[in-house]
């Protein structure tokens, strides 16, 4: 064989070598919150398309406003559009006692306090709030003027916020709230005092002429119990959680003509629920509780150590949590988030910023766009906290 044919069998050799290494690749998954899995993956052929790169939701955050100089927190959120939404909680000198009503408007970019009613002279807080459209939003919490809470209900109408009437007969502490509609609008809370063991359950219902005191019944059943949280998927199916004596989970439900419990297992509080599909919903506080059209399960991880105050789903395949937990010498608190993909949840990163900081509420559009607030402890003292998630496509 003379020189000539030796060098080309080289050089057809070198080519099929450089063309089997580029024809392959090495593709890494990582998952926040868990290992990490290597592989090699096949060599794409002529009608494949190229591995998608691996999603990781984060969080970002934006700013918030502090109109005290002394203590100001987030408590709740609900989100009408991307560029739209509201956030409620309160300021004071104390944040165990605030005395001054807090709402915020979100245009999108940042958050920007608004003027709100704040009748009592001792406390003023809200802990929840909803929307059915852009001039509907309302607003629930407590009141005081020297003789104990009172529930508070504020309104806003498109152009200001205004004290809500309520019977006179009510009394004690609005925890939850859920506008289907400027004439349907459910509201939950308790009456009594928790620290006596003497709560019991509040139902509240606008039919946008009349407030009706609605008694759960059954579903509630006698002794002590409380309910944080309603949301309503429609007039017809409503959920509220909350707890029963003995520290124990408690779920109703309305199917438009009376309200029922389902039967949870277990310990521990539930602090927020939301039902994703008449046949599919999430419950969290102590743990992540998920209902698949038959029976509660609780899977795993619970609440990373913490509590969870929160949950929101964009679909439901896309479901955020968030709370906070101690941190490991017990001195402060860290806010954190966790994502259902469909398949698991996952530790969404997110950046650390000065000072002891918790989420406390989070809401969520089928846009994507996710809202969390809450509050951070620094040296000058309790400040809002806010950010937005950023999420991945279902199943990612």
């Amino acid at each position: 064989m003379d020189e000539l044919r030796l060098r080309a069998l080289r050089n057809g050799g070198l080519a099929a070598l450089l063309t089997l290494l580029v024809g392959s690749g090495i593709v890494a998954a990582v998952s926040d919150g868990g290992p990490s899995a290597t592989g090699p993956s096949p060599s794409p052929s002529p009608t494949s398309s190229p591995t998608a790169p691996v999603c990781v939701p984060s969080w970002e955050q934006v700013a918030s406003a502090d109109p005290s100089e002394a203590s100001n927190a987030l408590l709740a959120v609900t989100a009408i559009s991307a560029g739209e939404a509201w956030a409620v909680g309160a300021t004071g000198l104390d944040p165990l006692t605030p005395i001054t009503a807090l709402v915020q408007r979100w245009d999108g970019t940042a958050w920007t306090a608004v003027e709100a009613p704040s009748p009592g002279s001792e406390r003023n807080e809200l802990l929840a709030v909803d929307a059915s459209e852009p001039n509907d939003v309302w607003a629930v919490g407590r009141t005081a003027s020297g003789f104990g809470d009172r529930p508070l209900a504020i309104r806003f109408d498109g152009t200001a916020w205004t004290e809500v009437e309520l019977p006179s007969e009510v009394t004690g502490v609005l925890t939850g709230v859920s506008a289907i509609s400027p004439t349907d609008v459910w509201i939950v809370g308790y009456t009594g005092e928790p620290a006596a063991s003497l709560e019991r359950a509040l139902l509240l219902h606008w039919d946008g002429a009349l407030w009706a005191v609605v008694d759960p019944g059954r579903a509630v059943g006698r002794g002590r119990s409380l309910l944080h949280d309603v949301v309503a998927i429609s007039p017809t199916d409503v959920w509220a959680a909350g707890y029963l004596r003995n520290d124990r989970p408690l779920v109703i439900r309305f199917d438009g003509q009376a309200w029922s419990r389902s039967e949870i297992d277990g310990r521990g509080a539930l602090i927020a629920i939301e039902p994703v599909a008449t046949t599919e919903a999430w419950a969290v506080g102590a743990g992540i509780r998920r209902f698949d059209g038959v029976a509660w399960e609780e899977p795993t991880p619970a609440s990373r150590g913490g509590e969870l105050r929160g949950v929101a789903a964009v679909v439901p395949a896309d479901v955020w949590a968030v709370g906070s937990h101690p941190t490991p010498d017990g001195t402060s608190t860290r806010g954190f988030a966790l994502r259902w993909n469909g398949q698991r949840w996952q530790l969404a990163s997110a950046p650390r910023v000065p000072g002891s900081e918790a989420f406390t509420g989070v809401d969520a559009l089928p846009d994507g766009t996710v809202l969390a607030v809450g509050h951070r402890d620094v040296a000058a003292g309790r400040r809002t906290f806010a950010a937005i998630g950023r999420t991945c496509p279902p199943g990612t």
